[in-house]
């Protein structure tokens, strides 16, 4: 009763400006509102009761703190000749609307990770599928080299041409040493 009571209270105070409403103190909540119908004013102003407010009632000898609805304690506050507890109450209302704020975002913030873990697994598995059915490429082999490596790098060596010691032979050296060759014979 007091969780859907609280609930109430926010929306309530949602609809009347938020939190901001709340610490000016532009607020009218009461959960003892008359029946009477509410009047019609524009879509960006705060709704007044065309009735009076129904003055609440002294707490009863039986009722505890921890057993009155939150509306009823902060429309108490409201009411309260000390403005110290207005303050309070006001207080308490913008604490209630932040709480309800981070609520929403902290549910939503679940569901947009537990979407996103789905997600992640879901790709995988279609990742894994993709490669199941794609052809294997065959690997790229390298075409045989058509000069002796080790005689090109003695040439170069010995003609102070710079040449790395392993791996593919630069084609640069490669031409030099066919250049020199032909000059020989």
């Amino acid at each position: 009763m007091t969780i859907a009571a609280l609930l109430n209270l926010l929306a309530e105070i949602d609809r009347q400006g938020g939190p901001e409403a709340a610490r000016q103190d532009r607020l009218h909540l009461d959960c003892q509102r008359s029946t009477a119908p509410m009047t019609t004013a524009p879509a960006h102003s705060v709704p007044q009761p065309t009735a009076p407010l129904v003055a609440l009632r002294p707490p009863a000898a039986d009722e505890t703190p921890e057993q009155l609805p939150v509306s009823k304690l902060l429309a108490w506050g409201d009411q309260h000749d000390d403005p110290d507890i207005q303050n309070q109450a006001a207080r308490a209302r913008a604490a209630l609307a932040g709480l309800r704020q981070r609520y929403a975002a902290d549910r939503e913030l679940s569901a947009l990770t537990s979407e996103e873990e789905q997600l992640a697994q879901r790709l995988a598995e279609i990742r894994a599928r993709k490669d199941e059915l794609e052809p294997a490429k065959p690997k790229k082999t390298r075409k045989p080299v058509d000069y002796p490596a080790a005689e090109v790098r003695a040439w170069a060596a010995e003609n102070g041409v710079d040449c790395p010691a392993v791996g593919r032979v630069p084609k640069a050296v490669v031409d030099a040493w066919r250049a020199a060759q032909s000059q020989a014979s």
